[in-house]
């Protein structure tokens, strides 16, 4: 029965290898590159970029300042795409009011807060004015951003800015 069992292992390993790597041999070659996609999405610290300067709640964003130059540490840390844990995004659209990214935010307008003595209590934080940063391609056609919320992984629009 063991001698069986590890052939069939073999076998089944020597398949999976062979179906992969021709799987891989199909896909256009800068679709396996990591580098080309991020350097499409996220703007090096290196490279001019769109800098948004962005101020809101969790009724509704604005864009206090949109300035043109190399991104900092600040602006970068919010270029990450939208995962289930986010409970707001931005959405990025063109001209043509088509999307071109969806970005995931977290949180940033409530504030967690503990205190000693009050470890049994109900509310732990509450909502705030948020201020951050997003730096997006300088290619990138940005006409319109959307703040959305993102409830059992369906987004809703909160509000909408049409970027000048």
């Amino acid at each position: 029965m063991g001698i069986k069992l590890g052939k069939m292992v073999k076998i089944i390993y020597i398949l999976s290898v062979l179906i992969i790597s021709n799987l891989e041999a199909k896909l256009p070659p800068d679709i396996l590159s990591k580098d080309t996609l991020q350097n499409q999405m996220n703007p090096s610290i290196e490279e001019i970029a769109q800098i948004y300067s962005i101020s809101g709640t969790k009724d509704g964003i604005s864009i206090t300042e949109k300035r043109v130059t190399k991104p900092g540490f600040n602006s970068l840390k919010n270029l990450k795409l939208l995962t289930p844990r986010d409970n707001y995004a931005l959405k990025i659209l063109d001209e043509d009011r088509k999307e071109i990214i969806v970005l995931g935010i977290g949180d940033p307008f409530y504030v967690h807060a503990q205190h000693i003595d009050y470890e049994d209590s109900r509310f732990f934080g509450g909502y705030v004015n948020a201020e951050f940063e997003i730096a997006l391609p300088i290619n990138m056609d940005v006409s319109y951003i959307l703040l959305m919320t993102q409830e059992d992984k369906v987004l809703k629009k909160i509000n909408e800015i049409v970027v000048k």
